[in-house]
């Protein structure tokens, strides 16, 4: 067997996705996923391959998986809705667009499926007809606080679609982090402890854990956390935030490293 480095396999399929070539990457992406099965990243990076090959079945495969980890995801949910438009499921397709405004309310393809589907529902779409206005809901206005860095706002925000909706866990994992950014520690980490109980793959929940909690807080989210994300690969690139995980080897075949080698130097 030949050691290799986890992040150049990450390195390698965003090279291949920038190429356009979606089947090098899922090649890539199998022999990651026979040894980290839980490797979200490697999902993420499959979700874009198969938007590529317009693969949506597969690719609403990939999205719930993601979800679990991340409800915030605004690909995964694009996903979804892809493979509903695809299944001729308009009102469903609708709802998942809708779904996905909320988490980017400002991404073009996001927009355009929720318009197309907006018609589609309605029974218009002749041409020259007047496009639907889309408007931001309260959910929409949280991510833009969040993404501000407007933690106070985005607090209320979530609290107020608590209210309303206590059972959204996208909405439980905003507030969460919202509070652990104002530096309101027993309060996220009551929250990451609820969550992590509850909904054991979510990524930031075990992550506000470990950086809150005592020694066996920390032992209990290594795991997890070195299952999903072991090298902060998908913390730093899709969720935004400094988490620093550590560099890790793969153990792989001479075929397989060739394969890696092929395609980094590309």
């Amino acid at each position: 067997m030949i050691q290799t480095i986890l992040g150049d396999w990450n390195v390698a399929m965003e090279q291949q996705l920038r190429a356009e070539n979606p089947r090098v990457v899922a090649a890539l992406a199998q022999v990651v996923l026979r040894q980290r099965p839980r490797h979200l990243a490697t999902y993420q990076r499959l979700l874009r391959a198969c938007w590529l090959e317009r693969r949506w079945e597969e690719g609403e495969e990939w999205g719930r998986r993601l979800l679990r980890a991340d409800p915030n995801n605004p690909f995964a949910w694009r996903a979804l809705a892809l493979a509903s438009e695809q299944q001729e499921a308009r009102a469903q397709a609708h709802a998942i667009w809708q779904r996905a405004l909320e988490m980017d309310p400002y991404a073009p393809a996001i927009r355009a499926g929720l318009s197309r589907t907006s018609l589609l529902t309605a029974g218009h779409g002749a041409l020259g007809e007047e496009q639907p206005v889309i408007m931001l809901n309260l959910a929409c206005l949280a991510t833009l606080y969040m993404r501000g860095l407007r933690w106070e706002l985005a607090d209320q925000t979530y609290r107020r679609l608590l209210q309303a909706d206590p059972r959204r866990v996208d909405f439980q994992v905003g507030l969460m982090v919202a509070r652990w950014q104002q530096q309101a520690r027993q309060s996220a980490y009551r929250m990451a402890r609820q969550l992590t109980e509850r909904h054991p793959h979510l990524l930031l929940a075990w992550i506000v854990l470990q950086a809150l909690g005592d020694d066996n807080d920390r032992a209990l989210a290594q795991d997890p956390i070195l299952t999903m994300d072991p090298d902060g690969d998908f913390a730093s690139s899709w969720l935004g935030l400094h988490y620093e995980g550590h560099a890790h080897t793969l153990d792989v075949s001479k075929a397989e490293a060739e394969l890696l080698q092929t395609h980094l130097l590309e």
